[in-house]
């Protein structure tokens, strides 16, 4: 399954690495250098994760991203910091996991971007959910309603869900 990814990175050669490991590992990544422009990207696209490198942005850049919460409803924010002391970002209604590498460590960012989108797959699939998403049968045709009716016991089982 191929996941939307954007990823913020104001220092291009850490942002070609962050885009080239989350391609690799089967992500459709859009990179931004600017952050002010974020909110054009965030309005066209709703991507599953949003990466931001806090790497070389400055303060009321910080700020701004910060204001963007409600484009962010639904998606998964990781963000990349050096050390903890870089200061935060808090996106209101909008839960933000860090991911502290110094010096990047790619499988480990991608690793935790998998985490968080498979945390968050999890909290949304549930059985209600499923069976929305299940084809509708009118009920006319006994051998496919049956068909249907145990794709849905199987994924459900599949799925941990009966």
């Amino acid at each position: 399954m191929s996941f939307s990814t954007v990823v913020f990175s104001s220092d291009k050669i850490r942002g070609a690495l962050l885009s080239k490991a989350f391609q690799e590992n089967g992500f459709e990544v859009s990179l931004h250098k600017n952050v002010h422009a974020a909110e054009n990207v965030l309005k066209t696209k709703l991507p599953s994760l949003v990466v931001f490198d806090k790497e070389g942005y400055f303060r009321n850049e910080l700020e701004h991203f910060s204001s963007l919460s409600r484009f962010l409803v639904g998606a998964s924010v990781l963000v990349i910091a050096n050390s903890a002391a870089d200061g935060s970002i808090s996106l209101k209604g909008v839960p933000v996991e860090w991911c502290l590498s110094n010096p990047l460590d790619l499988p480990l960012i991608v690793s935790k971007a998998k985490e968080l989108l498979s945390a968050t797959i999890k909290m949304v699939t549930r059985e209600g959910d499923l069976k929305e998403l299940l084809p509708i049968t009118d009920g006319s045709d006994s051998s496919e309603s049956e068909t249907s009716e145990t794709l849905s016991e199987d994924l459900l089982g599949f799925l941990g869900l009966k």
